[in-house]
């Protein structure tokens, strides 16, 4: 009982929000009812309270959930959203996968995909699974909200490899299951999602409305849209070739024109994003401030005209969006 209470406890003073999970298992050991069939009823009452809105830090309330006799064999459950991390979740096979040369594990996988994108991993804190899988921990870059990816569907990193984000949950080290426990791999701090992970993991942007009609999207969804133009474009621009540096920073600065002009970014912080993603290509073949800057408004100028508005629509709670219990679990 006092173990799984600290593991619990050190989670939320570490930042996290926690809940119990069922015993020896990975389930949630609170109502597991979706929030269409919530009668809205005792906890419920003032609103549809599943795992991850009952999610908490207070110390109160996980010393009264991780007391007794039962319930002090809760295992500890990591709510992905509200602690504001995202899960890679990496599991393992016995089938070799063909398109990743005979990988067999999540990570083997996530590191092929590291090095085709001529990238690194930073060092963050994570976890090493019961089954011999992995859990790294990542925080959530601010403005953007992941959902979960299930790995070789939809916008997933591949095969093996799963993540954990909004309607999310990963079991905390130090819960304990039938084939063995969760054991920390990695100490120390958690590290941001990597920009070009967060791009992979951001899902295409729905299709171009009608010229003067609104984009309809959900809160969460609408900001992740915002969020993946601004760091595609910011990224054209800093990795501009020779030869293409204007005519990408005149590109960019119309696509956040059109933003601008639909109210969704303020223009003095759309102008100084776009100018400070072109300060590498000052000075380099008589390219000059004075020239990034009038190509950075004449470019926003024209967007402006063109402007794309989002109209934000209530976002269901997890349970509703199709994230249940069993799929939002980093196993």
């Amino acid at each position: 009982m006092v173990r799984l209470r600290r593991v619990a406890l050190d989670a939320a003073a570490a930042g996290l929000f926690v809940f119990p999970v069922q015993p020896g298992g990975k389930l949630p050991a609170v109502p597991r009812h979706s929030a269409e069939r919530c009668r809205r009823r005792g906890i419920c009452a003032e609103g549809h309270q599943g795992w991850e809105q009952r999610a908490t830090r207070d110390r109160a309330q996980i010393c009264r959930w991780w007391s007794g006799d039962a319930s002090a064999r809760f295992n500890v459950g990591i709510a992905c959203g509200p602690s504001g991390i995202v899960v890679i979740d990496l599991d393992t096979s016995t089938e070799p996968l063909a398109d990743w040369g005979g990988a067999t594990t999540g990570r083997e996988v996530l590191d092929q995909l590291t090095a085709r994108h001529g990238q690194t991993l930073p060092d963050t804190y994570s976890t090493r699974t019961p089954t011999d899988g992995e859990h790294l921990y990542y925080r959530m870059p601010e403005g953007l909200e992941l959902r979960n990816t299930h790995g070789g569907h939809g916008h997933s990193l591949g095969p093996l490899v799963d993540t954990r984000a909004a309607g999310g949950f990963a079991v905390g080290a130090g819960s304990v299951r039938p084939e063995g426990a969760y054991l920390v791999a990695e100490h120390g701090r958690i590290a941001e999602l990597p920009d070009w992970l967060a791009t992979l993991l951001t899902p295409p942007p729905p299709p171009e409305p009608r010229r003067g009609e609104p984009l309809v999207l959900p809160t969460r969804r609408a900001n992740a849209y915002v969020a993946a133009i601004l760091a595609g474009e910011t990224a054209a621009v800093e990795q501009a070739p020779k030869g293409q540096r204007q005519i990408t920073l005149l590109t960019a600065a119309r696509t956040l024109g059109r933003l601008v002009g639909g109210g969704e970014l303020d223009a003095d912080n759309a102008h100084a994003l776009l100018l400070d993603a072109a300060a590498v290509h000052i000075g380099v073949d008589e390219f000059t401030q004075v020239e990034a800057e009038r190509t950075v408004a004449r470019g926003m100028a024209y967007g402006a005209r063109a402007p794309r508005r989002i109209d934000r629509r209530h976002t269901p709670p997890a349970d509703e969006a199709g994230d249940g219990v069993e799929g939002g679990e980093a196993s």
